[in-house]
């Protein structure tokens, strides 16, 4: 991604026998933004890793790019996500330089087929999950009910992964 990418919607798609599902890359020196992106009434069937968000995508056409030129990655929304046979359901991660902002999940239920303990990754990213779910998210996101009330705050911005035997 270089320039920039806004207001778009990804809906009612289903991804099987994949090695990804919905994906997002960027990296320093491509610039730009990734803003309010929206993923409604996904399913996944035995893929690999669900979501993923990264920023360490280092591939330039030549060595002439802007390397203090970063992406702003803010507003991306998952709600109703769901699926069986994923083995990382999400896989976030910004960093110090290029944080993810603004990411919300709500509604997720992802059945898991690999027995790692960290299952949903984080890092980078400052965010919300609102109501159900599952797997458990990360610990730095922040947690909302149903009706959007604040349950718990999030812990940290940084690097954070959930850790629980499966």
């Amino acid at each position: 991604m270089s320039g920039g990418v806004a207001n778009v919607t990804v809906e009612n798609v289903r991804i099987w026998e994949s090695r990804r599902g919905v994906r997002i890359k960027t990296a320093a020196g491509r610039g730009g933004f990734i803003h309010n992106i929206s993923y409604r009434n996904i399913t996944f069937d035995n893929v690999r890793a669900g979501i993923v968000i990264k920023v360490d995508y280092n591939e330039h056409a030549d060595d002439g790019y802007d390397r203090s030129a970063f992406p702003d990655i803010t507003g991306i929304s998952f709600n109703k996500i769901h699926g069986r046979g994923v083995r990382v359901p999400v896989r976030a991660h910004g960093s110090d330089i290029i944080p993810i902002k603004g990411i919300s999940f709500q509604d997720m239920s992802v059945g898991i087929s690999y027995k790692k303990k960290h299952i949903f990754q984080c890092s980078y990213v400052e965010g919300r999950v609102i109501g159900t779910v599952f797997p458990k998210p990360c610990e730095n996101l922040d947690i909302y009910d149903e009706q959007g009330q604040l349950v718990k705050r999030a812990v940290t911005l940084n690097s954070t992964e959930v850790d629980y035997d499966i």
